[in-house]
């Protein structure tokens, strides 16, 4: 029976490459983020006068920070490889989260360290990139 067309399968990715890129080298960085960030926290606060209670919860801050991020990282990708946007839309929502701690970490921390503000503007571009693409995601997997 010669080639049957049924037989071929013609499967069009909408899968965004620069989306999973940036998920890929944010995962890293967040891992590398959440080192000096809690390496400069501790140092500080053996340096510098803290107001009482405060350094705790800027560090446990910290610890939900990666906890957040790791899922939204985690979910991001999976939304994107398997063109789901409703998970990709949860990555937008969680990224707002990140955004904040990276605000909070760069307005509102007790001490701000220039290496601190550099940290988190990277943080704070690498959210911004995933939510431009993540919505140019949602709006390509709509269709």
């Amino acid at each position: 029976m010669g080639s049957d067309n049924r037989d071929k399968v013609d499967f069009l990715s909408k899968s965004s490459l620069p989306l999973q890129i940036l998920i890929f080298f944010n995962g890293c960085y967040s891992t590398l983020f959440f080192l000096v960030t809690l390496a400069l926290l501790i140092w500080k606060g053996v340096e510098f006068p803290y107001p009482a209670g405060r350094l705790p919860w800027e560090i446990i801050l910290l610890f939900v920070y990666i906890v957040v991020e790791a899922c939204r990282l985690f979910i991001g990708s999976k939304g994107n490889k398997t063109e789901n946007w409703p998970m990709i839309l949860m990555l937008i929502i969680l990224s707002c989260f990140s955004a904040l701690a990276n605000v909070f970490y760069i307005n509102f921390q007790t001490y701000v360290l220039r290496l601190d503000l550099i940290f988190n503007s990277i943080s704070f571009a690498f959210v911004g990139l995933e939510i431009i693409f993540g919505i140019f995601s949602i709006v390509r997997f709509a269709k």
